[in-house]
């Protein structure tokens, strides 16, 4: 029986707290949580906004979340300008675009130029190249020569049926040429504006005609 009347009064307390803990109302709740550091704002549901807030907001708001993440912000667009093939030039459009109150920075690269098709006979062995060049002359072949590794060069050729018009000449001598492509290299220079308003550089495009304008993702 002793222990009976200790269960009761415990459960008398549990209960006594709980009521206490109920009836406390949400606001006096909140207002009682730590302040927010300053510049923080506190996250509300669609609910809890104006009742202006209707469906067509709601469904707005998730395609938009649907295309584009939340905080992902605006696409910034920036521009490049060029290739510019002398150094001189590019100096020059850029104080102009300074002038006209856009920053550029400017940036080099390295490119590749096709200049034509090269003929030629692959490695050989010295004594055997000297072979066919014996022939070559034979045959009034003029444009060749020997390379350093013992390679009978055929000519540079600008055009692909050229090319192939003379390694047929050479393969009825009993030869079998090879062609590949020939490239140079040379460097050009570029400038990168951000905040660039692209009616600005219209003249610049009519006075360099080699160069173009190009929009790019800001990085």
């Amino acid at each position: 029986m002793r222990y009976v009347i200790y269960i009761l009064v415990v459960a008398n307390c549990l209960f006594f707290a709980w009521k206490m803990l109920a009836d406390v109302p949400e606001a006096e709740v909140v207002l009682n949580l730590p302040p927010l550091p300053s510049g923080v704002r506190s996250l509300t549901t669609l609910q809890e906004r104006d009742t202006s807030t209707n469906s067509a907001d709601v469904s707005a708001i998730e395609e938009l979340t649907a295309m584009q993440a939340p905080g992902a912000g605006g696409h910034l667009i920036c521009h490049v300008l060029g290739p510019f093939t002398e150094t001189a030039e590019m100096q020059a459009v850029g104080e102009r675009l300074r002038k006209l109150g856009f920053d550029s920075q400017p940036r080099s690269s390295d490119v590749q130029k096709q200049i034509g098709y090269w003929v030629y006979l692959p490695t050989l062995g010295h004594e055997q190249a000297v072979q066919v060049v014996e022939v070559l002359k034979e045959n009034k072949v003029r444009d060749y020569f020997i390379g350093a590794e013992d390679f009978v060069s055929l000519g540079i050729y600008r055009k692909l049926a050229s090319a192939n018009k003379h390694r047929e000449r050479i393969r009825a001598l009993g030869f079998e040429p090879r062609i590949e492509p020939r490239f140079t290299s040379y460097t050009v220079h570029w400038l990168d504006l951000e905040n660039f308003e692209a009616s600005a550089g219209q003249p610049i495009l009519e006075e360099y005609p080699g160069i173009r304008l190009q929009e790019l993702a800001c990085r």
